[in-house]
């Protein structure tokens, strides 16, 4: 075969099948309008109340782990990054004005959040952040 043939397509190296994780869930994220539930605050029988906490989807779990599996989620002081945060708090963003660094410090931001504001994560979801980062990653990566 001669470099000019293109009958044959080109297989997928292993970093866009490793990134077809991420970029498969996109379907069902567009999808879905809920991706938790808040749960707990029973009484108990000794009178007590249990404290509430966030149940998230499968979905959810399935980024999560997708993220760290393809190292997404990057060290850095995110917690003092007012950037990050101001992108997040504009309804307005337009994601795919930035680079795959930045959305990747985004997505970081948004994760290790919710390990300190539970249900942060899931809110991302709902909001249709989530889905708008993840959206212009997939543009950034396959081009």
């Amino acid at each position: 075969m001669n470099k000019t043939d293109t009958s044959m397509a080109t297989p997928e190296t292993d970093q866009q099948k490793d990134w077809r994780l991420l970029f498969d869930l996109l379907p069902e994220i567009k999808q879905r309008k809920k991706f938790g539930k808040l749960v707990g605050s029973k009484k108990m029988p000794d009178g007590n109340l249990s404290m509430p906490f966030w149940l998230e989807d499968e979905i959810v779990s399935k980024f999560f782990n997708a993220a760290y599996f393809l190292g997404i989620v990057v060290t850095f002081d995110w917690a003092s990054w007012q950037e990050g945060i101001d992108i997040l708090n504009n309804p307005d963003a337009d994601f795919n004005a930035f680079d795959i660094d930045t959305l990747c410090k985004i997505l970081t931001l948004i994760v290790r959040s919710d390990k300190f504001c539970e249900g942060y994560l899931i809110n991302q979801f709902e909001t249709g952040n989530m889905a708008r980062i993840i959206e212009a990653l997939q543009a950034k990566v396959e081009l």
